[in-house]
């Protein structure tokens, strides 16, 4: 893990911090707010903390999949940045499943939009790229978070119902 990365969970953690506690002073706090809360605070974090010092060489990165390219040339970094951007939308993935009842196609496009909000805003944001790989990469974290909490849900549906069968079975 690198500096940034580490200062940036330490950013995420310090904001959720500071939005929770009104919450919890004014007894608003709630298990999907404090979630929601949370994610936002480390998305946040992650995507525009720290300030960069050093400009980057580019603002924008237009070629799909040039996180390959780079793997072979900077190795296991770029790769490590493509896996941490899709487990970063992952949860956003869960959530809008779990509570916003939300096919795969909309969890979809509502996670390219959160992306494309977020890339939008780092062509402004001081030394930052708008990276076309963040937006594929950040959709399909959404995506695998969406089918992750569809497969939970089954799971859970499925053991529901077994254990009951099982309790009258060895209740007989």
């Amino acid at each position: 893990m690198t500096n940034a990365q580490l200062a940036s969970i330490q950013w995420g953690v310090f904001l959720s911090v500071v939005f929770l506690l009104p919450q919890l002073l004014f007894r608003q706090l709630t298990f999907r707010g404090a979630t929601v809360t949370v994610y936002a605070s480390m998305l946040f974090s992650a995507t525009f903390l720290p300030m960069q010092t050093a400009p980057p060489r580019q603002s924008v990165q237009l070629v799909p999949f040039q996180w390959v390219a780079d793997t072979f040339r900077d190795g296991q970094i770029a790769f490590d940045q493509m896996t941490l951007n899709v487990l970063l939308f992952v949860p956003l993935g869960a959530m809008l499943m779990f509570w916003g009842r939300r096919t795969i196609g909309q969890t979809a496009l509502i996670g390219y939009g959160v992306s494309l909000l977020i890339e939008g805003s780092q062509l402004l944001w001081a030394n930052r790229i708008f990276d076309v790989d963040d937006l594929i990469t950040n959709t399909t974290g959404t995506a695998l978070g969406w089918l992750g909490a569809l497969a939970a849900v089954k799971v859970y549906a499925r053991v529901k119902t077994v254990v009951p069968q099982r309790e009258l079975v060895s209740a007989g």
